[in-house]
């Protein structure tokens, strides 16, 4: 594909470029046609602003007119619908997988980002993606594929997902005192499915403000499994229990930015505060009881970015995160172990994580066609100990007959090892970008970033517990070559290296059954990739992308047997990514468009079944439609995904072998959205997930008796009202 696109580069050449015409960037709420959406500039590649045909790596955007009228609610909807990346699923949540690499509960191989800022969780490294980060307070997504951390540091190794929100960039005239645009959306359908969201964007004179919160809430999809604890029923046969999904969250955020003097300084506060359930349970034995598990977050952020285009471009970065805890953890039910547990076995812990992090930036152009880049980052994790953390049993006794406490065991510190020592991370980092190099529509990008994670820690297996200090750094590198003969062709090639330093919570559980302590055999995971991609405008109406990658991945890092946090794997993947974006003008019935993208993934070098791809699937397609007139809209979306391969340890238990296939088989997905302006400020919205109602799995690791079942219809009524 990429050989044919090259030969064709004459012919791209010969192609008609429109004239560059001196106009305002489109606003968010418009709908753009394709030509339109190849022309917006985007930052995440570079850290500063490109289009995707002319900026280092694999990079696209999505619009919030797009969300809209597909009905992309979440990050994982819109990812869902990229090339490379899939579905995974760990006990109770969905993460994303990515060229041929499976994601456990942790889901930290992506860096999220908020306006520049890195948003992953200051415990696990979690991005979230699902749908406790909603979408309501944005206005586009970046996605970029691939390594990242030569730019972004440790997470990048998958990607960067960057969300830029909502503004209000329109300038008050002299009459004009205050602007309010405000949007308000109630949905509801069935699994008993409730969600409010609203967000008023605002400017005076002197400041411009953005506040919204959502509110959702579902009963979730239930169905009928196995678990892991090979309880049987009255016949000797294994025993199926109900496995839901109910859960709950809120979003609160706030964004301030002054004007005049103070033009450049930005402040945001983010509440994110969610309820969720264990699964199938945390040691595969379903739960008698749904004990309370709530996460709540607060971000506050204060940054700082000069205009665009000065000499000297300055950015300063200072965000405060907390993550609490507040976790009712059912580990055992009432009799479990042939009674060993006789009142089952509850773990709560309230606890919470606290994060500073800092960047300052500068920038500029060196030369002519040549502009500098650098930063400097430091970040902090500090543990202060527990609000309350007990258990019903001893969990230090996990012999076959342990004693049945009449009173809550009190337990020690779960982070007990780094109390009241903070974790530091420091990265430094530039970047050189040259324009026409050799005098040739050749740009040269090259990137360089160390990155430093050091404490100290209490060594709690030895006697005294010794204080000792550890350390890890990276240091990564990019070079990427951006060949562009044509405004509507480019060739591309990309090297890079990417690394994620292992995360609080991977090193130091103790006193603790949700997680276990391995700081001193745990490695560092890394990626070195190398991508050779085509992008390229056939014609106004049809635009067509190919990447081909080669990506190693080592020292791959999972929960094991008995929440045992370790590194696993390595691996290395080959793979090929084609997708097209294609739009069709109707004249006075409407206008056509669609997308659509193909991902082959071959396992080159690792853990799998006679040489094929495990855990992953190595076939995904992905297609949707949408028809637009006046104030209809219709979108249509499928997704296939091929066969997944379990591995041969996966099936040594003969109990098992007969109760899940081989293989997860493969399956298609079709979703239809459906949207209607009732009048200029109110709009109804159908929306069904899973229209055909399939059953589908997704593939569950290691050797149990069971898989995730995706979850069935879905249907979701909306009414929006615009002021």
């Amino acid at each position: 594909m990429l050989l044919a696109a090259v030969l064709c580069s004459t012919t791209a050449l010969a192609h008609e470029v429109p004239e560059e015409e001196d106009e305002d960037p489109p606003e968010w709420t418009q709908s753009l046609s394709l030509e339109e959406l190849l022309r917006v500039e985007l930052s995440t590649p570079s850290k500063r602003l490109q289009l995707a045909r002319e900026a280092p790596g694999v990079a696209s955007v999505v619009t919030r007119e797009q969300m809209r009228r597909f009905g992309w609610t979440t990050i994982d909807d819109i990812l869902f619908s990229q090339p490379g990346f899939f579905p995974s699923h760990d006990f109770e949540r969905t993460t994303v997988g990515a060229r041929g690499l499976w994601e456990g509960w942790n889901n930290n191989h992506l860096l999220l980002l908020v306006d520049g800022v890195p948003m992953n969780d200051n415990d696990l490294a979690t991005a979230f993606t699902w749908d406790i980060s909603p979408l309501f307070l944005v206005k586009s997504v970046e996605i970029l594929r691939g390594p990242a951390s030569a730019l972004y540091g440790s997470s990048a190794i998958n990607g960067v997902i960057a969300l830029n929100t909502l503004s209000s960039s329109h300038t008050l005239e002299d009459d004009e005192r205050l602007e309010i645009n405000n949007e308000a959306r109630v949905r509801a359908g069935n699994l008993g499915t409730v969600a409010v969201d609203a967000v008023a964007v605002t400017r005076s004179r002197h400041l411009s403000a953005v506040v919204g919160f959502q509110h959702q809430h579902t009963d979730g999809f239930s169905y009928l499994s196995y678990d892991g604890s090979e309880r049987t029923d009255a016949t000797g046969a294994l025993q199926r229990f109900l496995v839901n999904n109910r859960r709950d969250s809120s979003y609160l955020f706030v964004k301030l930015e002054p004007s005049g003097v103070l033009r450049g300084l930005s402040l945001q506060y983010h509440l994110q505060d969610w309820n969720h359930g264990t699964g199938h349970g945390w040691r595969h034995w379903a739960p008698d009881v749904d004990g309370p598990m709530r996460d709540r977050r607060h971000i506050a952020v204060a940054s700082y970015r000069s205009r665009p285009g000065s000499p000297l471009e300055q950015e300063y970065v200072f965000k405060y995160q907390r993550h609490e805890y507040d976790s009712h953890v059912r580990f055992y039910p009432s009799g479990a172990m042939d009674g060993s547990y006789p009142f089952g076995v509850t773990e709560v812990l309230g606890t919470a994580l606290d994060e500073l992090f800092g960047r300052a930036q500068l920038s500029g152009s060196v030369a002519e066609g040549l502009s500098l880049l650098g930063g400097v980052e430091y970040s902090a994790t500090l543990y202060g100990g527990d609000s309350v953390h007990y258990a019903t049993a001893d969990l230090s006794d996990e012999s076959r007959d342990p004693p049945a406490p009449l009173t809550p065991v009190r337990l020690g510190p779960v982070y007990e090892s780094i109390l009241g020592e903070p974790l530091s991370n420091v990265g430094a980092y530039t970047q050189l970008a040259w324009n026409r190099l050799l005098a040739l529509p050749l740009s040269l990008t090259m990137g360089l970033r160390y990155d430093l994670k050091f404490f100290h820690y209490r060594d709690l297996a030895q006697p005294g517990t010794p204080r000792r200090f550890k350390s890890y750094d990276q240091l990564s590198p990019r070079i990427a070559l951006v060949f562009t003969p044509s405004p509507v062709f480019s060739l591309k090639f990309q090297g890079g290296r990417a690394f994620r330093a292992p995360a609080p919570g991977e090193l130091f559980g103790s006193n603790t059954w949700i997680l276990k302590a391995n700081v001193e055999g745990m490695r560092p995971e890394q990626v070195t990739t190398f991508e050779l991609n085509t992008d390229w405008s056939i014609s106004p109406q049809l635009s067509w992308r190919g990447t081909l990658f080669h990506s190693r991945y080592e020292n791959l890092i999972g929960f094991s047997d008995g929440n045992v946090v370790d590194n696993l794997l390595s691996q290395t993947n080959v793979g090929v990514e084609s997708e097209f974006l294609v739009e069709v003008d109707l004249g006075g019935i409407g206008r056509l468009s669609g997308f659509g993208n193909y991902t082959y993934v071959h396992l080159l070098e690792g853990a799998g079944q006679s040489g094929g791809l495990t855990w992953a699937p190595a076939h995904q397609a992905k297609v949707g439609v949408s028809y637009q007139r006046e104030r209809l809209s219709l979108a249509l979306q499928g997704r296939y995904q091929g066969d997944v391969l379990r591995r041969e340890e996966d099936r040594m238990n003969p109990l098992y072998r007969s109760l899940r296939p081989e293989r997860v088989p493969a399956w298609f997905r079709l979703d239809a959205n459906v949207r209607y302006q009732i009048t200029s400020w109110a709009a109804a919205e159908l929306e069904v997930s899973n229209l055909l109602d399939t059953e589908n799995y997704l593939v569950r690791t290691y050797d149990l008796p069971f898989d995730y079942r995706m979850e069935g219809r879905r249907i979701l009524g909306s009414l929006e009202v615009n002021l």
